[in-house]
């Protein structure tokens, strides 16, 4: 644990939902921080109260110790202000480049006694309204110490080619419209969920006999079972054929298929019945859950994945299969050539995408994200041919599986677990404070082009033309404001005012008092409205004429009737 350093996030990582590829890397990722446990507090902030509650009950299951010391902190988003002017954050990490990324910047911008740095993992890069989110990234509040964590080169690329293409179609010169940095940090795996080399030949024996496999060799593919999301399957079937055509004997092995299916969809039967009429023996074990997914692993003897669509990123599964010591295919693709090195931990098969797509494109913005998905995969060609040698080459040679598989295991014990990637981001964490930052330290003195996004919502400029006069209005005129008879009884004692829970941080009872205090006598709104403004110690007051305005709307200030010749 470091001492006086506070990590911070708005998202809760624990998320509910099936275990796919961005929740599973989330549960993770805050697993392994908090059992490395580097700092001295962590605090999330949430939207409601009850996701507060359920994150605080995970958080005191998991980690009883860390709770028991009082070291995590949650609280609502409206709460995040004050913290800010309250306390030093080292960092603030969330699961997800585009869910209040830009608004926690504002907000720190805004009120934090330090610029700290503003970190978040990629995920899926693909969907059509990604070009937009990452547009808010350019902005002159993005600071030396924000970044992205790619978590593959192929990501990292993606990432650095969408700011590149904004700032040059949209004109937006980097000096002044910053993109945050990009860096390479891989996903993780934990080696405690997945087969041991000497767990392999029981757990195997188990999940064969139950599946109703003997002798057979077993190529397991483990994904979301969808052609329009992660891997079209046919090919596969076709490239199983040509293996067989290579040397391969039919009816020596069986496709097992495993993963996410929605239970509406068909699409696994189909592929059972195309399976059948190609005379492949092939089985779909759909949602497997922990234990299962280890015997499946422990079971095979090859792993395939000729992934073919953008939405994939990294290939969480390619480093469990390695770490299972299982030999992998895999197309030459996104992330999956930073986890397979051909010749050495498996074999990687070429791919051929298009040179331009304006058709699609254009339909991106039009179509659901699955079929968008689709259109791009369809044109994405992962080559049969060279799939179907490599299948009958692994297959037929027992000894080249087994050194692969060694290898693979070892590789990813040494590169991709968990605890290397939370060290990856402590390094980084680390060299983002000790970057200059141009912004002052003191939030006063922060220009206002850091604070307010130009995206945002900016009421009073955008909606004044809604009300007869505004607060500044009222500064100008010769208005005084004095105690209503509802006021007189609040201060007396005699009556207490009503607070909703959700503003109760901004209208404190103390602070009521002591406005009521200073209007016992009328005095000029602009009077009025400087004396109220030094009630709130923050740096920088969240909505400086809130409580003013609060106890006018609620009759505790009135105005007092002008002398009739100032009417």
């Amino acid at each position: 644990m470091s001492a006086h350093k506070i990590w911070a996030s708005l998202h809760p990582f624990y998320e509910r939902g099936p275990m796919l590829g961005r929740i599973e890397a989330n549960r993770r990722f805050i697993s392994a921080l908090l059992e490395n446990d580097p700092f001295e507090a962590y605090h999330f902030f949430l939207p409601h109260p009850d996701d507060c509650a359920a994150l605080r009950k995970e958080l005191e299951e998991r980690f009883p110790e860390i709770a028991a010391e009082g070291r995590f902190y949650l609280g609502q988003h409206r709460l995040l202000p004050k913290n800010l002017a309250e306390r030093d954050y080292y960092c603030m990490h969330l699961s997800d480049p585009f869910m209040r990324y830009t608004d926690a910047m504002c907000l720190r911008n805004a009120f934090s006694r330090r610029i700290f740095p503003l970190t978040a993992p990629t995920h899926s890069l693909s969907y059509a309204d990604y070009g937009e989110q990452f547009l808010r990234h350019l902005w002159g509040g993005t600071t030396s110490r924000d970044a992205l964590a790619a978590t593959s080169r192929a990501g990292l690329e993606v990432v650095r080619n969408y700011y590149a293409r904004l700032q040059r179609n949209y004109a937006l010169p980097p000096e002044k419209f910053p993109a945050p940095a990009v860096r390479h940090i891989p996903l993780g795996v934990d080696p405690a969920d997945l087969p041991a080399p000497e767990e392999k030949t029981v757990l195997g024996a188990e999940r064969r006999k139950e599946l109703g496999l003997e002798d057979e060799l077993v190529f397991l593919v483990f994904a979301r079972l969808s052609y329009y999301s992660k891997m079209d399957l046919l090919p596969l079937l076709r490239a199983l054929k040509r293996a067989e055509e290579a040397g391969l004997k039919p009816g020596s092995y069986c496709l097992v298929l495993a993963g996410w299916l929605e239970k509406e969809d068909d699409f696994g039967a189909d592929i059972e019945k195309l399976a059948a009429n190609l005379k492949i023996r092939c089985r779909i074990v759909a949602r497997p859950d922990q234990q299962a997914r280890k015997a499946l692993y422990a079971m095979a003897d090859l792993f395939l994945s000729p992934a073919d669509n953008l939405q994939e990123t990294f290939g969480l599964t390619l480093l469990e299969a390695a770490v299972s010591s299982l030999p992998v295919i895999a197309s030459d693709f996104d992330g999956y050539k930073d986890l397979v090195l051909d010749g050495r931990t498996g074999l990687l098969i070429p791919t051929i995408g298009p040179s331009a797509t304006p058709g699609t494109d254009a339909l991106r913005d039009m179509v659901p994200n699955g079929e968008g998905h689709l259109l791009l995969a369809q044109q994405c060609v992962v080559e049969v041919e060279a799939l179907g040698l490599a299948i009958s080459r692994l297959a037929l040679d027992a000894d080249l599986r087994r050194k692969m598989g060694t290898a693979g295991r070892e590789r990813a014990l040494a590169d991709f677990t968990w605890k290397r990637v939370i060290r990856l981001y402590l390094e980084l964490w680390e060299e983002l404070n000790e970057t200059p930052c141009a912004l002052p330290e003191n939030p006063r003195n922060r220009p206002l082009s850091a604070l307010y996004h130009p995206a945002g919502p900016c009421y009073t400029e955008i909606f004044s033309g809604y009300f007869s006069q505004r607060a500044e209005d009222l500064a100008q005129s010769k208005h005084r404001l004095r105690l209503s008879k509802v006021g007189e009884a609040v201060y007396r004692g005699r009556d207490f005012p009503v607070i909703y829970r959700m503003i109760a941080d901004r209208v404190a009872p103390e602070q009521i008092r002591r406005l009521l205090f200073l209007a016992r006598r009328p005095k000029p709104f602009a009077l009025l409205r400087q004396e109220t403004r030094e009630l709130t110690p923050e740096e920088r007051i969240l909505d400086p004429d809130f409580l003013l305005l609060w106890a006018m709307k609620h009759d505790y200030l009135e105005f007092e009737p002008l002398p009739q010749g100032e009417r």
